[in-house]
């Protein structure tokens, strides 16, 4: 009890914490978590995972549990999803605590140190604060909860039935069971030795809320070698089969999405060997972890810590091999290849960032069953030899140490994550050659002091040059300083970086949106469209130039495709009230025209049908309103309007010079008509 109530002490200041780094895109801004109705297209449509290409995955029940914390939440409250992980990670180390228990040689007391040193240590933290990672918690808890029923169904289930006979039978159902008995021992034998796979089913849907649960297939492999004698390894290819199926299916089915940012693979797997040990050397000794390292991929595969990295791997599986060779040190090296086994996801498809502490979490568990196992065995080694103080007492206190030790990086980790800023901050003093912590940081300051954001987004261009994502944020910056020239530079910059990245289109073309350039933005918008169907920001970029245009169809068109796309998206849906609210104008305008056709009424139709892309029924109507009063200088400006957005020239001429007849003292009608002439003339040239 006391442990319990010390380690609801260490994780106290986990609940405040909010929203960080990939959180946004893929919770706080994704409109498809703002109805459960959406949890068929999850199933169906790896987009519905994010707002961003790169961000986008499936896992269709993640989406789902967020959807559902969105609905208790009324929204994307960090309350909720943050208890909601901590729910999970709770549920995990009760898991665990049996299944290090089931693990042969294991103990209760090896069982909870093991637990609680897993439950309370900063890895653990690195990955509870970070909503995101929801699924790496639920899907830790599958594997585990595969494992151990594994183990436990049906070998260490009752092979009687469970139940006693009484000598005299005080009631109907005594009766009926000593009638019975044998027939529904029968039935309770056949019943638990069924050839379901009820291990495969945590595993199943832990592989739906993150794909690298597909590591319980070779965990299992080698826990049959090393526990089981090899007598049932063929009991396993049901978990090889599905497991190997499915991570294969996701592989295909999304590895297109992350290629822009993607590291090239070469390097990236040379670096992975050195990342293995710096997960090592953070479980030990896990004082510098951040949220972003800032280790880059090796250039070369002679690289010294590239070499290092394969030599102390190959020690590490030689130390497992050789440990595995001896009874009692066996769970401790299979807590090494487990360890190693569920890095192998990580290592092996190339991704943004070599190295991040939340892909040692499943990991983690491996090396928390052999430091446990380990301690175990040497504590029965010492009260063998008649050590007893130092097995009774020392023993002891330093597990109490280690324990305190790992609750107290816990509390420190929690309070690192409470907020963006704090966040950073940490990540800066960990790492300060890594351009994008600066970056990050540098737009927490922003607000507060653009100046001093901007400072900070500078450093991070020149740590992290021709990263378009560091442009895009400096570009931003520029813009809030007034800066315009840098900033259009940085943004052109981001597009010549990453021509095949949707984002810095998008980015662009809001700038020049809020710059007036109305046709420049139009055309960036659609550009990162092409790239990129589901970029939202290009799409409201899409929808608010044709809504200043008065394109109320176009806008209409946009707004359902947007709404497709994004079930529920409020700018979707302003974006289609607005064109209908158009639309309407116009069906009203035509109304009054034909219930009281005055000059006026046709004149106002002549305007809305021009908004609306309808320039021969723009003309007509002016032609109308003409009938009625031949001297309305503003119809034969309607039709001139018409004319020239429909490259008739001459046409446009007439109308205007018609203008100029009837309103000679009006100077805007006599410059278009010049204007007009002008271009004829330098055409004509």
């Amino acid at each position: 009890m006391l442990l319990v109530i010390a380690w609801l002490g260490f994780w106290s200041n986990h609940f405040q914490n909010g929203f960080h780094f990939d959180d946004f895109p893929v919770i706080v801004d994704n409109p498809w978590l703002g109805s459960l109705s959406n949890v068929g297209r999850f199933f169906t449509n790896p987009r519905a995972f994010s707002v961003t290409k790169e961000t986008a995955d499936y896992r269709p029940l993640l989406s789902t549990l967020f959807a559902l914390d969105y609905k208790l939440g009324g929204g994307a409250s960090p309350f909720v999803f943050q208890a909601e992980n901590f729910a999970w990670f709770s549920l995990q180390l009760l898991v665990l605590f049996q299944l290090f228990r089931l693990i042969p040689g294991g103990n209760y007391f090896s069982a909870l140190f093991g637990a609680f040193l897993y439950g309370l240590h900063p890895v653990a933290a690195a990955t509870i604060n970070y909503p995101l990672q929801r699924g790496t918690i639920a899907g830790s808890v599958g594997v585990i909860a595969g494992m151990t029923l594994w183990i436990y169904w049906p070998r260490l289930l009752p092979q009687k039935l469970p139940l006693k006979l009484k000598r005299v039978p005080q009631k109907g159902f005594d009766e009926y069971l000593r009638l019975n008995y044998q027939r529904l021992e029968a039935r309770y034998l056949r019943m638990i030795h069924l050839p379901v796979g009820l291990y495969l089913w945590p595993v199943i849907l832990a592989m739906l809320l993150e794909p690298a649960a597909a590591v319980f297939a070779p965990i299992l492999v080698v826990y049959i070698l090393y526990f089981e004698n090899g007598k049932r390894l063929r009991d396993a290819l049901p978990a090889v089969l599905i497991c190997g199926a499915y991570w294969v299916f996701h592989l295909l089915l999304t590895f297109r999405f992350g290629e822009f940012q993607r590291i090239p693979a070469l390097n990236y797997w040379i670096t992975q060997p050195w990342v293995a040990l710096h997960y090592l050397l953070a479980f030990f000794a896990p004082v510098h972890l951040a949220v972003a390292t800032g280790l880059t991929a090796f250039a070369h595969f002679w690289s010294p810590l590239a070499f290092a990295g394969f030599a102390g791997v190959a020690a590490l599986v030689a130390l497992a091999v050789f440990l595995g060779r001896q009874e009692e040190w066996r769970a401790v090296s299979f807590g090494l290849w487990w360890f190693l086994i569920a890095l192998i996801p990580y290592a092996v498809i190339p991704n943004r960032v070599v190295e991040a502490d939340w892909r040692m979490y499943l990991a983690s568990v491996g090396l928390a069953l052999a430091v446990s196992r380990a301690a175990w065995v040497v504590f029965a080694l010492l009260f063998g030899l008649r050590m007893k103080a130092a097995a009774l007492i020392g023993m002891p206190a330093l597990i109490v140490l280690i324990l305190a030790l790992c609750g107290w990086g816990t509390y420190r980790t929690n309070a690192v994550w409470e907020t963006e800023t704090s966040l950073w901050s940490d990540a800066l003093a960990k790492s300060p050659q890594n351009g994008r912590a600066f970056m990050y940081f540098g737009l927490t300051r922003m607000e507060d002091n653009p100046a001093d954001g901007v400072s900070y987004l500078t450093r991070a261009a020149k740590l992290s040059p021709h990263d378009a994502v560091v442009e895009i944020s400096l570009a931003r910056g520029y813009n809030t300083l007034s800066r315009t020239k840098d900033a259009e530079d940085n943004f052109r910059a981001a597009i010549a970086d990453g021509r095949s990245w949707s984002p810095a289109y998008a980015a662009y073309g809001q700038w020049l949106q809020s710059q007036g350039r109305a046709q420049e933005s139009f055309d960036m918008a659609r550009k990162a469209i092409e790239l990129d169907l589901y970029d939202l920001a290009a799409r409201r970029t899409v929808m608010a130039v044709v809504a200043d245009w008065h394109q109320w169809v176009e806008l209409k068109r946009e707004a359902r495709e947007t709404l497709r796309l994004y079930p529920g998206d409020p700018d979707g849906a302003r974006g289609l009230l607005v064109a209908q609210t158009g639309i309407d104008q116009v069906v009203a305008a035509e109304k009054r025209a034909r219930e009281d056709p005055t000059a006026d009424h046709y004149l106002s139709l002549s305007v809305h049908y021009y908004e609306n892309q309808r320039y021969n029924d723009c003309i007509r109507a002016a032609n109308e309103a003409l009938k009625l009063n031949p001297n309305l200088g503003e119809a034969y400006a309607n039709i001139a309007s018409a004319y020239h957005t429909m490259g008739k020239v001459d046409e446009t001429i007439a109308a205007l010079r018609e203008e100029v007849r009837i309103n000679p003292d009006l100077p805007s009608a006599a410059h278009n008509l010049d204007a007009v002439l002008a271009e004829k003339a330098r055409v004509g040239k």
